[in-house]
């Protein structure tokens, strides 16, 4: 896990590996392996032994880091096979309790009155959220000033004390402080509202753009050569688990969904991500 503990992809990850112990009784230990944008636990996980005792818990960021970087440190189609996608979570967009932002109208209202005045957060330079901020600016043509941070945690907080104006954080670590007052939701990013907070509006009504998601996808691989046996195995356990119940709900106790796509229809979508997101790197330095 290339991501902090607690964090929303964290969350599933535990919920998955607890699920998949029980069932292939033998322990399933989550490591939080954090650095360089999820880059770290990536080659972690490209260089072991391809014997499906090792699998990379990630997200989105998989195929977006490699493109920030000179010399990537890992290929996410060349050196991974993909296990199964497991879920998705969508980010929601948040300002501090104390924000003279009121509604989502008043943002975006300022930001085109007061171009690059507006602070966003941003907790690594791969981050999803990251690149569907700058979007959504562009969207709606105006300008916000980046505020960068080592992780989504330091970024609420940031957000929730007024350092920061608003913040696109993954929904699970948001809602506790959604809840406790800290800090107020103004869109979600899924294409439906969420059962949760369902009088918080979609980005999609807000924006105008029916369709629109930004969703976090969240996934297992293994390391190149993996055998197909090793993977079938993987991907059929994943497969029954998440039509368990208890696992199901602790997904969606944190805003998700269970999405499961087995092995084949998992990697073409890194794919066609990987290529998405090198050439929006392209366009930008252009």
């Amino acid at each position: 896990m290339p991501f902090a503990a607690g964090s929303g992809t964290d969350v599933v990850a535990r919920a998955t590996g607890a699920a998949l112990s029980t069932r292939m009784g033998q322990p399933v230990v989550v490591e939080n392996m954090v650095g360089a944008d999820g880059a770290l636990g990536a080659v972690a996980v490209a260089k072991a032994k391809p014997d499906g005792h090792t699998l990379l818990a990630t997200t989105n960021a998989l195929t977006i880091t490699p493109h920030l970087r000179k010399t990537p440190s890992y290929d996410p189609v060349k050196d991974f096979v993909a296990v199964a996608r497991i879920a998705v979570i969508p980010l929601v967009l948040v300002t501090g309790e104390k924000s003279r932002f009121k509604t989502f109208d008043d943002l975006i209202a300022d930001m085109r009155q007061n171009p690059g005045k507006v602070r966003y957060a941003t907790a690594g330079k791969g981050a999803l959220s990251r690149l569907e901020s700058q979007l959504m600016t562009q969207h709606f043509k105006v300008q916000a000033q980046e505020q960068l941070y080592g992780s989504a945690r330091e970024a609420i907080a940031a957000t929730a004390g007024g350092q920061a104006d608003f913040f696109l954080a993954n929904f699970p670590m948001a809602l506790p402080q959604i809840k406790s007052g800290s800090i107020r939701a103004f869109a979600v990013s899924s294409p439906a509202r969420v059962a949760a907070m369902s009088d918080v509006p979609t980005l999609a009504e807000l924006m105008k753009r029916p369709g629109y998601e930004a969703t976090i996808w969240f996934g297992l691989l293994a390391p190149k050569g993996t055998s197909s046996q090793v993977i079938t195995r993987l991907e059929n356990e994943i497969d029954y688990e998440l039509g368990v119940p208890d696992v199901r709900s602790r997904i969606e106790a944190v805003g998700g969904r269970a999405a499961f796509l087995r092995s084949a229809p998992f990697g073409g979508q890194i794919r066609y991500e990987y290529g998405k997101w090198g050439l929006v790197a392209k366009d930008r330095a252009t």
